[in-house]
């Protein structure tokens, strides 16, 4: 990937981050939210826009090896700078330590989701451009 890339998903994870702070300051980070708004917004809609984008992504690759590439950097973007503000702000600026990961379980289970949809969305993408080769190769030959 180009560095634009990586700036690119960088912001996105950083606004996406934001923007779930801001909405869930009045309610201390999401803790007085009931645990069905918690699971509708915080982990169901988050993972199919994370799978509506990484699917448009990986679906542009010019290769299965940059299919897996982008679905990697994905991954990694949605999760390892949301677990580094997290950390930052709950287990340092609130003083929760590693306990964090327990009181705000919704956020703990954003931070492996996203590793369990991303190798499925780039299996299915690069079996569909196998498959979509193959059959350029079959077409040429009549």
């Amino acid at each position: 990937m180009r560095p634009n890339q990586h700036w690119h998903l960088f912001c996105l994870a950083t606004t996406w981050w934001t923007l779930f702070f801001i909405i869930g300051l009045p309610s201390d980070y999401f803790q007085t939210t009931p645990v069905w708004k918690i699971v509708v917004f915080g982990e169901i809609l988050p993972a199919v826009a994370l799978i509506y984008y990484a699917w448009r992504r990986c679906a542009r690759a010019e290769s299965i090896a940059q299919v897996w590439q982008r679905a990697g950097w994905i991954g990694f973007y949605m999760t390892v700078p949301l677990f580094i503000y997290d950390y930052l702000y709950l287990a340092v600026h609130q003083e929760l330590g590693w306990s964090f990961l327990i009181s705000h379980w919704y956020l703990s289970a954003f931070y492996i989701i996203p590793w369990l949809l991303l190798p499925a969305i780039a299996l299915i993408v690069a079996r569909m451009k196998t498959a979509a080769q193959s059959g350029d190769g079959d077409n040429d030959a009549n």
